[in-house]
C-alpha cells in the first residue's frame, strides 16, 4: 500500500469519525462528560500514564544501552517515538525509533528495527495474555483455553521455531534469515525486558481503565477487556489518524455485547481515546525540553 493511500484513507477514516460524532451525538455533549472526573483523579491518572512512559524508556535503555548511552536520551527518543505512534496512521510512527536511535546514538537502522520487532512481539504477547486472563473472569473455559496456549506458544516457538519458519513465504523467509544474527541470544535480558513489558502494560492499562470508569458505570474486569481490545486495535494495518475508528469501534465491540447503549458506550470510548492522545500530546514538549547527552551515563 502506496504512502499516499495510507494517507487518503487515515484522513477518510478520521473525518468520517469527527463529522459523524458531531450529527449524531455531538461534541459538546461527549466533552462535557470530563466535568464529572474531578482533576485530583486526572492527575492521579496522568501520573500513571507518565510511569507507564518512563518504564517504556528504561525498556528501551535496558535492552539498548551501552555505557556511553544516557537515560535521558532514552526518556526523549521514547517519549517521542510513542507520541508519532499515536498520531500517525498504519503503524508510520515506528519508522521513527530506528532514526532517532541513528540521530541520537549512530545506531544501524536495521539492528534497532530488529530490537524493536523483538519488542513488540512481547507487546503483543502481554496484551492478548492479560486480555485472556481477563476473558477467564467472564468465560473460564475460553479464557483458560487461550491463557495456556499464549502461555505454551514461547516454549514451543523455541523448540519448533525453525519448522514454522519453513511454512512461511519464500520472501519472509528469507528476510528472517538475512536478519537472524540480530536476534537477542541472551536469555536474561529476553526475560527482563519481558517482565519490564508485563509491568508497563499492567500500569498503563490499570489507568486507561480507571479512566473508562469515571465515564462508564462498569467493572474493572469488563473495562479491562474492552480497554485491552481498544489497544489491540492499534496492531492493524489500517486505522485513521490517532487512531481515530478504530480504536472506538474495537472499544465498541467489547462493551455493546456487555449491554451498555450505543451512544453511552461511542462516547466513553471516544473520551477514554482524547485522554490517550493528551497525555501523549503533553510528553511531546517534555520530551522536547530534555537535553541529548548522547556521552553521558547517569541522569
Amino acid at each position: 500500500m502506496s504512502k499516499t493511500l495510507r494517507w487518503f484513507i487515515a484522513t477518510t477514516l478520521f473525518l468520517a469519525l469527527a463529522i459523524g460524532v458531531e450529527l449524531t451525538i455531538g461534541w459538546r455533549s461527549i466533552l462535557e462528560d470530563w466535568q464529572t472526573l474531578s482533576i485530583t483523579n486526572l492527575l492521579f491518572l496522568t501520573l500513571l500514564t507518565f510511569i507507564s512512559y518512563l518504564l517504556r524508556a528504561e525498556r528501551v535503555f535496558n535492552y539498548f544501552a551501552s555505557e556511553s548511552h544516557s537515560r535521558v536520551s532514552y526518556i526523549k527518543i521514547s517519549f517521542l517515538h510513542n507520541a508519532l505512534n499515536n498520531f500517525l496512521p498504519m503503524r508510520l510512527g515506528e519508522a521513527a525509533f530506528p532514526l532517532l536511535m541513528k540521530r541520537e546514538f549512530s545506531e544501524s537502522m536495521l539492528t534497532t528495527s530488529a530490537g524493536l520487532l523483538v519488542i513488540r512481539l512481547m507487546d503483543l504477547h502481554v496484551l492478548l495474555l492479560l486480555a485472556s486472563f481477563t476473558l477467564f473472569s467472564v468465560t473460564p473455559l475460553l479464557g483458560g483455553i487461550a491463557c495456556t496456549a499464549l502461555i505454551l506458544l514461547p516454549l514451543l516457538m523455541r523448540v519448533g521455531g525453525e519448522s514454522l519458519i519453513r511454512l512461511f513465504p519464500e520472501k519472509i523467509r528469507n528476510l528472517l534469515n538475512k536478519v537472524e544474527h540480530l536476534w537477542p541470544k541472551d536469555y536474561r535480558l529476553l526475560g527482563k525486558t519481558y517482565l519490564m513489558t508485563l509491568l508497563i502494560w499492567i500500569v498503563k492499562l490499570v489507568a486507561l481503565i480507571l479512566i473508562l470508569m469515571s465515564f462508564l458505570n462498569i467493572d474493572f474486569f469488563n473495562g479491562a477487556l474492552a480497554v485491552i481490545l481498544a489497544d489491540i486495535s492499534g496492531v492493524l494495518p489500517i486505522h485513521g489518524l490517532a487512531g481515530s475508528g478504530t480504536y472506538e469501534a474495537a472499544m465498541l465491540a467489547a462493551l455493546y455485547p456487555m449491554g451498555f447503549e450505543t451512544i453511552e458506550a461511542v462516547k466513553a470510548a471516544i473520551n477514554v481515546h482524547i485522554y490517550l492522545l493528551g497525555a501523549s500530546l503533553l510528553s511531546v514538549p517534555i520530551a522536547l525540553l530534555l537535553p541529548s547527552p548522547s556521552r553521558k551515563t547517569s541522569f
